[in-house]
């Protein structure tokens, strides 16, 4: 049984390299831009909590630990 946990994306340790989105199964990640030259690619966010099937992928593929499965409030 998996968890109802969902993923929470820290910004400041997360490098932009879209690995979650493209790991997650689902597709629920996407990125958006903050329009910036240092920031030309986006950052991840949970675009589809409704679709994460809480599988704890986006997590695991992370090279820098900057997803984390934390309990729906």
């Amino acid at each position: 049984m998996q968890s109802e946990a969902k993923p929470f994306f820290k910004r400041k340790v997360c490098m932009a390299c879209r690995i979650c989105v493209d790991a997650c199964p689902v597709s629920c990640i996407d990125t958006a831009s903050s329009g910036t030259d240092r920031d030309p690619h986006g950052y991840p966010f949970l675009a589809d909590e409704a679709a994460c099937i809480s599988c704890n992928q986006c997590a695991e593929t992370c090279p820098v630990e900057a997803v984390v499965m934390q309990a729906a409030a």
